[in-house]
């Protein structure tokens, strides 16, 4: 009697937890998802999610990292009660998946038939395309609630990860813009400033540098903490052609890509079209617009980690408000689709009518649904062809070149160097420390040389930021235009950062030591020494200038050698910083020495003989009113070299304020900063006029006074 009444009562109580009520994104906001004119905004979103954690046992959420302006970056955790409690090793048979070296076929094949399929949807990366940050709200209490059986069936065989905003910083700054002038003439207006605090919509371009706080959390995602095995990244893209675009893409591709993972996408591209032609949604294209080339995008860089990739582009609305496009304004004109007609790859034209925000979230909710349902149906093969490219990688470094890279010991610039080294690390590659001396055919490469071999499972990855791209020419003969690229064609890393790096086409042998931690330079920290002028710092590396910048802001006196600088047996070339001793210098230096690996030289007061001292330089860098991502990338490289300068505006230099300033910095000279005119953004043809607060460009008055700062003698 006892055991049956347990059993009841535990039947009863996971029904309870299966059955637990969540209030609606509606009933949270006020307002349906999707609603004209109504959105939710980062704050809100976090809430919502937090709210659907605290009372679904199907949801869970995370905080991943911290944005470039101190927010917290969440994400949701989405599956079955049970899989989430079991969670941790479902993690723990991706990360021996990935890695197929020493998981011997048997013992890998009972892992694919015990572990899950990890898929990661990311939203809102470029924050004006805001739909898909709406969606995961109603995704999410669908799934929360049961009222999605597909997705909830689904969930048995999957995780869903779920990143509501890829910058919940720009997330925040569209809502409030948006509904600052919601019901006024000048509603859905572009916004002036940039939506990423440093590069606005570059930051889709970022995912091989790795320089921006967001990058960095998702890359931990993708390559550690998760490692998902299939990524969709939800965007938008302009409003007058087709509805949807999804997988495959258009031609050429990166032969440094699995040709499996190309099928996969095929296969979970078309199960999400399926799934929105049974659902009636009109308009989706495939095999157009967007190219299958580069390295560096969200969804992109898992490719090279033998994770499946995917972009989905929805027409835009204004923001959250409506537009109509009449029939005659559809249009093609681009990669695999001419003209707006019927094609094979766009069996089902858009007619043409309104176009709302509700329309992009039933398309993004759609291809949630048939992504999760492919992936279920296929879990088993996803885990084993996830685990079979990894092990065709190690077999590809073994047998056949490149074998590896070598970035030989010394670099002139060693900071820089092991920044590069850094860069790989962060997404995966394994990079070793030779020990010993070692040759390969007649070269010898010292001791402390690094080695990224290619027979590791991330190979494809390390080898094509390593080696050189040719962008294919794909034309049926020399008589038709040529193909032009999407986006980026070339990011070799050692020739875009000036690193000596030698590829290998030979089998080698050499002593070599793993590295656990990126390898800046270890050195002696500057100490007190009464018998010193001073310290120098070598020209040739960039770390020396955020240095000096450093040590001029702490007021110390810092010259540079007109000569070659003799160091005991050693020299620094022509160029030198030096800074000479003064009270406090010691403890500066140190601190620079720690915090931006800067080496810091003893130098005698007769080294020091020729040189000229320098002065800090007052800069001023212009931004304009309209955002510039040029301005946006400029002042993320002054913060992060530590370079004083002081932001000036339209109004400034058109009243002349500038005449204080040594140095003024234009990273943007584009017409419509120069000259006021027509609204140009990214949706022009649905523009609204411009805010009152508009300040145009800097206008003949401003070019003149930049001219007398000119001639006045500033740079």
């Amino acid at each position: 009697m006892h055991r049956i009444l347990f059993l009841f009562l535990t039947v009863f109580f996971i029904a309870s937890a299966e059955a637990a009520e969540v209030r609606s994104p509606e009933e949270y906001l006020g307002f349906p998802i999707g609603a004209d004119r109504k959105l939710a905004d980062y704050n809100e979103v976090m809430g919502y999610l937090d709210e659907l954690a605290a009372g679904s046992p199907w949801v869970e959420t995370e905080t991943i990292g911290t944005t470039t302006l101190g927010r917290p970056f969440i994400m949701a955790v989405l599956s079955t009660p049970d899989n989430l409690s079991n969670l941790s090793r479902y993690k723990e048979i991706s990360r021996k998946l990935a890695d197929p070296r020493g998981l011997p076929a048997g013992e890998a094949e009972q892992l694919i038939k015990e572990g899950k399929t990890f898929v990661l949807i990311t939203c809102n990366l470029h924050s004006t395309e805001i739909a898909s940050a709406q969606a995961a709200l109603e995704l999410a209490y669908e799934i929360a609630s049961g009222e999605n059986d597909m997705a909830r069936n689904a969930l048995e065989e999957t995780v869903l990860f779920l990143i509501p905003s890829l910058n919940p910083d720009g997330l925040q700054m569209v809502v409030d813009w948006y509904e600052k002038w919601v019901g006024t003439e000048y509603e859905g207006c572009e916004m002036p400033w940039l939506y990423h605090h440093y590069v606005g919509h570059d930051n889709n371009r970022d995912w091989f540098m790795v320089n921006l706080a967001e990058t960095r959390a998702v890359f931990e995602v993708y390559f550690d903490t998760v490692i998902p095995h299939v990524v969709l990244d939800m965007h938008q893209m302009w409003s007058t052609g087709a509805r949807l675009f999804l997988p495959q893409f258009y031609p050429p591709a990166n032969v440094n890509v699995d040709p499996i993972l190309y099928r996969e996408i095929g296969l979970l591209g078309y199960a999400m079209q399926l799934e929105c032609e049974e659902r009636d949604l009109a308009g989706v294209i495939s095999d157009a617009y967007f190219t299958a080339y580069w390295e560096g995008t969200s969804m992109m860089t898992p490719w090279w980690h033998n994770q499946v990739g995917l972009l989905s582009e929805a027409a835009s609305c204004r923001v959250a408000t409506p537009v109509y496009i009449d029939e005659v304004e559809l249009e093609g004109g681009s990669k695999g689709f001419p003209r707006y007609e019927h094609r094979i790859n766009f069996p089902n034209p858009w007619p043409g009518g309104w176009w709302r925000l509700r329309d992009i979230v039933d398309y993004e909710l759609a291809i949630a649904d048939g992504l999760l349902d492919c992936c279920a149906r296929h879990n088993e093969r996803f885990l084993r062809n996830f685990y079979a490219m990894g092990a065709r990688a190690v077999a590809q470094g073994k047998n056949e070149p490149p074998y590896g890279f070598v970035i030989p010991a010394p670099q002139d610039d060693p900071v820089t160097a092991a920044r590069m080294i850094e860069a790989l690390m962060l997404g995966g590659v394994e990079v070793h420390e030779a020990v010993k001396d070692f040759m390969i055919g007649n070269r010898l490469y010292r001791a402390g040389s690094y080695v990224i071999r290619l027979d590791q499972p991330y190979r494809a990855y390390a080898k094509d930021l390593l080696e050189v791209q040719e962008y294919p020419d794909i034309r049926a003969s020399e008589k038709e235009d040529f193909v032009r690229p999407y986006d980026v064609t070339g990011w070799t890393l050692p020739m875009q950062m000036g690193i000596a790096c030698e590829e290998i086409d030979e089998p080698f042998e050499a002593e070599l030591r793993l590295l656990e931690n990126y390898p800046y330079a270890e050195h002696a920290l500057p100490r007190e020494n009464e018998n010193i002028w001073g310290f120098a710092l070598d020209p040739r590396i960039n770390a020396s200038y955020a240095a000096a910048f450093a040590l001029l802001e702490n007021g110390h006196t810092v010259l540079r050698a007109d000569e070659e600088l003799a160091l005991g047996e050693d020299a620094l070339p022509a160029g030198a910083l030096l800074v000479q001793s003064r009270k406090g210098l010691t403890d500066d230096a140190r601190a620079l020495s720690r915090d931006l690996h800067a080496i810091f030289h003893p130098v005698t007061g007769e080294s020091a003989a020729a040189a000229r001292r320098l002065k800090p330089v007052k800069t001023a860098l212009f931004k304009p009113w309209r955002a510039s991502m040029d301005e946006g990338w400029t002042r993320y490289l002054f913060d992060t070299h530590l370079v004083p300068y002081e932001n000036v505006t339209n109004e400034q230099i058109k009243e002349g304020e500038i005449g204080d300033y040594d140095a003024l910095v234009l990273a943007d000279i584009s017409p419509d900063i120069i000259k006021k005119g027509e609204w140009t953004g990214e949706y022009a043809r649905f523009s609204r006029p411009m805010p009152p607060d508009y300040e145009g460009g800097i206008e003949d008055e401003g070019v003149e006074n930049i001219k007398k700062f000119v001639a006045g003698g500033g740079t």
